[in-house]
């Protein structure tokens, strides 16, 4: 990008995405970005409607010049990078959180810590993003029982966070490495087989022993081995041998059987136009 990206905050509002769908951002050229600390209704998994505590979490929604389809799976999984990229720079030294297929943010425990949504919205990519950012978690809401924010993995997250000028100061990080990754995306080349590269160093899931759920229903245990050049998690089961899954809940296993804390989650929809992950309120949609 030769200009610098304009990043607008708003100090409420219902959901980022949603905005962006609606005068005068419909209109407006990509790329651009929106967040805001206050989001009202964002879109959360199997079609709840979160309102986070203000100031607890941000919401932002960085809109993309539409690219190849070939190559869509593949902004989910950046803007999870992205996000590793803006708490590297926010707060250096802090451990980073893990990755889990396709785009889910996990603290060392399996919690979520943020998700992530990407949709094509007429000639546009809108990447909306969620991440806990501090606060309490409230538990014994549905949904939220494993969730972390941010500022408790480490202190110098906490510290980075501790006032609104400092989440405001993330969000726009944040935007700003979103759009330098999705510009690495675009070039391909030796740029995007890094990015590939860095992805998989980073995602908990290559190697481990996971449970598919595929849409139809079917359930099955596998092994993860790789993500194509498409964005999708290849894996391996000794009755179906190695396939690519595009669509399929897939959950981390624990060593001793059954599933992880953060297993649960992490979507993505059949097709290039919609890619899914699951976090607390502050999930974006």
């Amino acid at each position: 990008m030769s200009e610098p990206l304009r990043i607008d905050y708003v100090h409420s509002c219902t959901s980022t995405l949603d905005i962006l769908a609606e005068p005068p951002y419909d209109a407006l050229e990509a790329p651009f970005a929106l967040m805001t600390l206050d989001q009202r209704a964002g879109h959360g998994r199997q079609g709840r409607r979160w309102q986070n505590r203000p100031g607890e979490s941000l919401a932002l929604t960085v809109a993309w010049p539409l690219p190849a389809p070939q190559l869509r799976g593949w902004y989910p999984l950046a803007s999870a990078l992205a996000v590793l990229d803006a708490c590297a720079e926010v707060a250096p030294g802090a451990p980073l959180p893990g990755l889990k297929w396709p785009n889910d943010i996990l603290s060392p425990a399996g919690e979520k810590i943020a998700g992530i949504l990407v949709r094509v919205d007429g000639g546009r990519l809108l990447a909306g993003v969620g991440v806990n950012l501090a606060g309490a978690i409230e538990r014994e809401r549905e949904g939220l029982e494993k969730a972390a924010t941010l500022a408790s993995l480490d202190s110098r997250y906490g510290a980075a966070l501790s006032g609104l000028e400092g989440r405001r100061e993330f969000g726009e990080v944040l935007a700003r490495n979103i759009a330098r990754i999705f510009a690495l995306v675009d070039s391909g080349g030796r740029d995007f087989r890094d990015l590939r590269t860095r992805y998989a160093v980073n995602c908990l899931t290559l190697g481990s022993r996971v449970v598919v759920v595929t849409p139809a229903g079917a359930r099955y245990d596998a092994h993860a081995l790789d993500v194509d050049p498409t964005g999708r998690l290849l894996v391996e089961n000794a009755e179906r041998g190695r396939h690519a899954l595009d669509a399929a809940d897939v959950h981390l296993a624990r060593p001793g059987g059954g599933e992880s804390p953060g297993g649960q989650g992490a979507k993505k929809t059949k097709g290039p136009d919609e890619h899914r992950s699951r976090s607390r309120g502050a999930e974006r949609a």
